[in-house]
């Protein structure tokens, strides 16, 4: 957390509570800023009271980032209305402090501006339920522990992507410990591959030749690439400011990664790690100082057509990669959807997770959308999803969530979801 908004925070509680005190219970000399603004009894409680309970809930708010926007405010509506006392009675004895510690609260509501962007977070269009045929969560990790991704392997082998100690509230990944879990079809488990500390586990994709790579953020910013034997490197490094999210192999060979910061598409060439902006566009950024969800989160081709989930925008943008390696202009497949990361059928049907909405949308090629799983089914806090490979798995849907954390419940556990889905029993799709 911010050093200096948790200073600022501790002055201007303990100085509205200094203030309170001395309206509720000083003495006459201690209240000599009240006497002269002709307070009555009534008034002065009531004053008192505001200021001591803002007070209060400004220091309660060091603890919890998400009260700091609304002490802030009610601070400075108690605050306002003191300083038009003054004017009405044209007095400035007091006037100054009063407008330091608007000041300060101001300051406070911008350095911690969560409980904005809670209230700010994108809306989801309601949407018919059509549930699967059936749900069953396969397990529930420790607690605190959460799960960013799931992917299947060729072998059938499912890989999930944990991170333990990470705080959505503050964003602070420096005591993260993350790692990638080998689940076997024949149910036993294994870490893979064990990031160093302060490095958070991300999204995973799988090649053709089944080649693993990972998009990492924190410690290790950029994508690793991890062998069959769980040995693995950060391969390909992304600028400072990036937020490498979602990652998909295209038609091309080429990986993919999507920037949840700098309204990007990298192109990464898995063999020498050199990256380039595959796009740039305005579309893929999130809302300034207001966006709580990420722009670009997952993307995943069907065919030639590149598939993006904008968070922050509650859209599904489309676009096709040219025979040139050049991409078209976006178009808008589905909005009102403000997902996370998505599978993508045999028939080009999207399974999106859409994460503190708990819900997965289905979304058609024709357009049909529906909600095909919610809290009820165990998709809480879902972040990601893939279909299985097997004969006899091909039609089950596997999610991963983080237990809604999201939430601010820091000992939520992540669960692996295994969802039926009425579909044809060949996939070609997958997503990370």
């Amino acid at each position: 957390m911010n050093p200096l908004a948790l200073l600022i925070q501790l002055l201007v509680g303990l100085s509205f509570i200094a203030r309170a005190a001395a309206k509720l219970f000083g003495t006459e000399k201690s209240r000599a800023e009240v006497a002269a603004l002709r307070l009555g009894r009534g008034t002065r409680w009531t004053l008192g009271g505001l200021e001591l309970l803002g007070g209060l809930a400004m220091l309660a708010s060091m603890a919890q980032p998400f009260l700091v926007f609304f002490a802030a405010v009610f601070l400075v509506l108690v605050g306002s209305a003191t300083a038009l006392l003054h004017a009405v009675r044209k007095r400035t004895q007091g006037l100054a402090m009063t407008a330091l510690l608007l000041a300060g609260a101001v300051v406070a509501a911008l350095l911690q501006p969560l409980g904005l962007r809670v209230l700010a977070l994108p809306e989801a269009e309601a949407l018919p339920l059509a549930p699967v045929a059936s749900a069953r969560t396969v397990k529930s990790y420790g607690e605190g522990q959460w799960l960013e991704s799931v992917q299947v392997g060729p072998d059938g082998t499912v890989y999930l992507t944990s991170n333990l100690g990470e705080n959505y509230a503050t964003g602070d990944k420096r005591q993260v410990r993350a790692q990638v879990i080998a689940r076997a079809p024949d149910g036993t488990e294994r870490v893979f591959f064990e990031l160093p500390q302060g490095a958070t586990a991300g999204v995973i994709a799988f090649d053709a030749q089944g080649g693993m790579y990972m998009t990492g953020q924190g410690a290790r910013l950029g994508v690793w690439r991890l062998g069959a034997d769980g040995k693995g490197a950060l391969f390909a490094q992304l600028p400072t400011g990036a937020w490498p999210n979602g990652i998909t192999v295209g038609p091309d060979q080429q990986l993919y990664v999507a920037d949840a910061a700098m309204g990007v598409i990298w192109r990464v060439d898995p063999k020498s790690g050199a990256v380039s902006r595959a796009i740039e566009s305005d579309a893929l950024r999130a809302r300034v100082f207001v966006a709580l969800a990420p722009g670009a989160n997952g993307l995943h081709f069907f065919g030639r057509d590149l598939y993006v989930t904008v968070s922050d925008s509650a859209q599904v943008l489309k676009t096709t990669l040219g025979q040139d390696g050049r991409f078209g202009p976006f178009g808008v497949f589905a909005s009102g959807i403000p997902g996370d990361d998505f599978a993508i059928d045999e028939q080009g049907t999207l399974y999106i997770t859409t994460h503190p909405f708990n819900t997965i949308v289905r979304v058609t090629q024709a357009g049909e959308r529906s909600i095909v799983a919610n809290a009820t089914q165990g998709v809480t806090g879902a972040t990601d999803a893939a279909f299985g490979v097997l004969p006899g798995d091909r039609d089950t849907l596997y999610v991963a969530t983080d237990g809604g954390a999201f939430s601010g419940d820091m000992k939520a556990r992540g669960s692996l979801v295994a969802l039926k889905v009425r579909r044809a029993p060949t996939a070609v799709g997958s997503a990370q």
